[in-house]
């Protein structure tokens, strides 16, 4: 199952997330891919079925580039654990490799400092 993040503010030191999506039943899988086809980063959570997978499109990578490092809540109740050494990990192996499209790399790298 595909989400997609909404909407995004930071409030009281935490970065706060949202979906339209309920998510009540999901928990953190502490877990990132990436979808360069589509310019994503994918945190997956787990509904006790399967892997619900919450896009992270580029036109958040701003936001999450702003909050580096800050808490992360998905829909006010869900923290995303290690969301952001997920993070830091795939910038760091996506930049200089062009295994994921050469367009990809380049957005991540203008727009996540190292």
């Amino acid at each position: 199952m595909d989400i997609y993040v909404t909407e995004m503010k930071f409030e009281n030191e935490v970065l706060n997330v949202f979906t339209e999506a309920d998510v009540e039943n999901c928990t953190a899988v502490s877990q990132m891919i990436v979808d360069s086809d589509d310019f994503s980063f994918i945190y997956l959570l787990d509904n006790g079925v399967d892997y619900v997978r919450l896009h992270f499109v580029s036109e958040t990578w701003e936001m999450l580039e702003r909050y580096r490092n800050q808490k992360i809540v998905l829909n006010e109740t869900l923290e995303l654990s290690d969301f952001y050494d997920e993070l830091n990990y795939l910038i760091s192996n996506i930049e200089g490799n062009n295994n994921y499209g050469k367009e990809f790399e380049a957005k991540v790298v203008e727009t996540f400092k190292a």
